[in-house]
């Protein structure tokens, strides 16, 4: 009986040295190059994307459009005219942008405000002027650093026509919201 314990010895020792030496080192930090960066600046974006906002179920929503320029509010009141792609549809984005009506036309940009003449047959829906707003506000405040809720946008519908100066807010009923008058609209609202 004492072979057992030897053949047991010769069986466990292949193991025993296995977990005794397991590979793994001292715990000391081992340098592994750089940290961890990610986004230097949330608000940036990439110099060809272009936002514009569609309709959700909790308000508008913006999604991000590749280019082949800079982002303008020119170029993305165009896009906005194009609607939602097969992908934004299956979100439930929708967009109320009257179907086949010309594109608005920027006829003048500062810092923190946009012009905009809407065409006529853009109707006077207010979901479709939120989203012409919010589009326009997001493309000026981006040449200027700005968020989009502090850009004025004035909507004419007539060249020389009287101004409507909204703000963007994507939710509705939110104070500044593109349904209410910034504070400081001069002139009567476009028909």
């Amino acid at each position: 009986m004492r072979r057992r314990p030897a053949v047991l010895l010769a069986l466990l020792a292949p193991a025993l040295a296995l977990l005794g030496g397991c590979g793994i080192g001292d715990s000391a930090p081992a340098p592994a190059g750089s940290p961890a960066a990610g986004l230097r600046d949330p608000g940036a974006r990439p110099a060809n994307a272009v936002h514009v906002y569609f309709s959700s179920p909790v308000g508008l929503e913006r999604v991000s459009r590749l280019a082949r320029t800079p982002d303008s509010p020119q170029l993305a009141l165009e896009r906005l005219r194009e609607g939602p792609d097969e992908a934004e549809r299956a979100r439930g984005l929708i967009t109320f942008v009257p179907r086949g009506a010309p594109a608005p036309t920027v006829t003048g940009q500062r810092r923190g405000g946009v012009d905009v003449l809407v065409p006529a047959g853009w109707g006077t829906d207010r979901t479709a002027l939120r989203q012409l707003v919010c589009t326009a506000a997001d493309a000026a405040g981006a040449a200027d650093g700005l968020p989009a809720g502090d850009v004025e946008v004035r909507l004419r519908r007539a060249p020389g026509g009287p101004a409507d100066t909204r703000r963007c807010t994507p939710t509705p009923g939110s104070p500044g919201s593109t349904g209410s008058r910034a504070p400081a609209a001069t002139g009567s609202p476009a028909p």
